[in-house]
């Protein structure tokens, strides 16, 4: 089964050359569906591996913002990207539902 990084680089093959086709004011549109989409897919391919080690508890009152916020700079560093957008999607979430206030 392919990841779905290798999935995103395949679909991309085809989108470059039909994007050409499409409209020009249709393109953005188009593209950020693919985006959210495409990392929608990602971000939960990476949560379940997460899971699978036993990790997780973001949403609760022992996870603290501010540890969640340093683990972002810490995975921004690491460069894998999908950890940095679960993290950032935990911290959006969590201030958002006033989690931890």
């Amino acid at each position: 089964m392919k990841s779905i990084s290798e999935q995103i680089a395949e679909r991309w093959k085809h989108l470059s050359k039909s994007l050409g086709q499409t409209k020009s004011e249709y393109r953005d549109e188009q593209m950020d569906n693919e985006l959210v989409s495409s990392a929608k897919k990602a971000m939960e391919e990476k949560l379940e591996i997460a899971r699978q080690k036993g990790r997780g508890g973001w949403w609760t009152e022992d996870c603290q913002t501010e540890q969640l916020k340093a683990m972002l700079d810490e995975h921004i560093a690491k460069g894998d990207m999908r950890d940095v957008m679960n993290i950032a999607a935990m911290i959006y979430y969590r201030e958002s539902a006033g989690i931890g206030e």
